[in-house]
């Protein structure tokens, strides 16, 4: 039970950051959420991570694929009911491929300090 609202809690705390980021994009600028968003789940998947790993003897996996699957769909779904134009004008290409960039060369980043650390 501990573990389920571990995930549940980390995913609503996914979902929450992406729409924040995303609402200062629209009043500042882009690279809130392009750079932004993807350094805190970083950094937020590996303190957290730790300690779920040391106290709830949670497996890393299931946060990632929680995190990134389950409150990556979520927020996405979000983010298109909340604003529908962007599906009409395009936008939404530009953000999703330079999102799943920046966000995969954080992830491979964090990837390789952990097999570092473990070899």
């Amino acid at each position: 039970m501990k573990k389920t609202a571990a995930l549940f809690l980390s995913v609503l705390l996914y979902i929450g950051t992406f729409l924040l980021t995303f609402w200062s994009f629209i009043r500042d600028n882009i690279r809130w959420f392009l750079l932004g968003f993807p350094v805190i789940i970083a950094v937020y998947f590996v303190i957290v991570g730790n300690l779920f790993a040391r106290h709830l003897q949670l497996n890393r996996w299931s946060l990632w694929l929680s995190m990134n699957f389950i409150g990556g769909l979520c927020s996405w779904m979000i983010l298109l009911v909340c604003f529908p134009s962007l599906l009409m004008n395009g936008m939404i290409l530009f953000l999703v491929g330079a999102f799943v960039g920046i966000f995969a060369v954080v992830w491979a980043l964090m990837g390789m300090v952990f097999f570092v650390r473990k070899v």
